[in-house]
C-alpha cells in the first residue's frame, strides 16, 4: 500500500471531526508507523513548506494594492530560509519532482479576487528548468481535482479507441480547507485574458474565441488544423 503526503495531511485535518476523531487518530498513527522515519521526515518538510505558502498567500491577499508586491518580496525570504535549512524538498503537487529553492524574481501573484501566488521553484534536476506552480487560498480545489480525474479517465478511453484529443491535463492538489496547489501549463493563455483583449463585452460575444484563434493562425491551413 502506498501512503502519500496528502493522505497524512487529510488525516491531520480530520482531527477536528467530532464523531470519527478517534478513528482518524488511529489511522494517522498507523500511517506514521508504516511510513518510517525517512518518509515521515519528508512529510514534515512538505507540511512546513505548505504552511509557509499558506501564510505568505494570506499576507499578500490582506495587503493593500500599493504594498502587495513589497509584502511578497519580503515574505519570499522565508521560503529561501526554508530551503537553506532543508536543502531539498519534494513538491507536494508531484512527489517525483525535487526542488531546492525559489527564484524570487520569477515569483508573483495574479490579480483575481483570491490573489493566488505564482511560485517558481528551482528544480534540483537543473537541466529541466524551473517548476512553476500556483498556490491558492479561498478556493475549494477538491471540485477541481474531481473534474480533472474524470477528464483523465475520459482521455484514456478516447486514446484506447484511437482518438487523440491533444489533452493537456494539469495537476491539481487540495492541501487543506480552501487551499491547494495547481500546476501551471507553460505557454498557455487563460480565457480571462482572451476576453479582456476583446474589450468590455468580449465575454458576451459568441465569436471571441474564434477570432482569437484566427488572429494567432492567419493561414487557413493552420486555422483548420487547430480548430478541427
Amino acid at each position: 500500500m502506498f501512503f502519500s503526503p496528502p493522505s497524512s495531511r487529510l488525516l491531520k485535518n480530520a482531527q477536528n471531526e467530532v464523531y470519527f476523531k478517534n478513528w482518524y487518530q488511529k489511522l494517522l498513527a498507523a500511517l506514521q508507523f508504516c511510513a518510517g522515519k525517512t518518509l515521515n521526515n519528508e512529510f514534515s518538510k512538505e507540511g512546513k513548506l505548505l504552511r509557509i505558502l499558506e501564510d505568505i498567500a494570506k499576507k499578500v491577499k490582506a495587503a493593500s494594492d500599493p504594498k502587495r508586491k513589497e509584502v511578497l518580496k519580503v515574505e519570499l525570504i522565508r521560503l529561501e530560509q526554508f530551503f537553506q535549512e532543508v536543502k531539498v524538498c519534494r513538491l507536494p503537487l508531484n512527489p517525483a519532482l525535487v526542488v531546492q529553492g525559489v527564484e524570487a524574481d520569477s515569483c508573483s501573484y495574479f490579480t483575481s479576487n483570491a490573489f493566488p501566488l505564482k511560485i517558481s521553484f528551482i528544480n534540483a534536476n537543473a537541466p529541466s528548468g524551473n517548476i512553476n506552480v500556483i498556490f491558492k487560498i479561498g478556493d475549494d480545489l477538491r471540485q477541481d481535482m474531481l473534474v480533472l480525474q474524470i477528464i483523465r479517465v475520459m482521455d484514456n478511453i478516447w486514446l484506447q479507441e484511437g482518438l487523440d484529443m491533444q489533452m493537456i491535463i494539469y495537476r491539481c492538489l487540495s492541501t487543506g480547507k480552501g487551499q491547494g496547489l495547481v500546476q501551471m501549463v507553460p505557454d498557455a493563455t487563460t480565457l480571462a485574458k482572451i476576453h479582456r483583449e476583446s474589450g468590455l463585452i468580449g465575454p458576451l460575444k459568441e465569436n471571441t474565441i474564434k477570432k482569437w484563434f484566427r488572429h494567432h493562425h492567419p493561414l487557413e491551413s493552420s486555422y483548420q488544423e487547430v480548430t478541427s
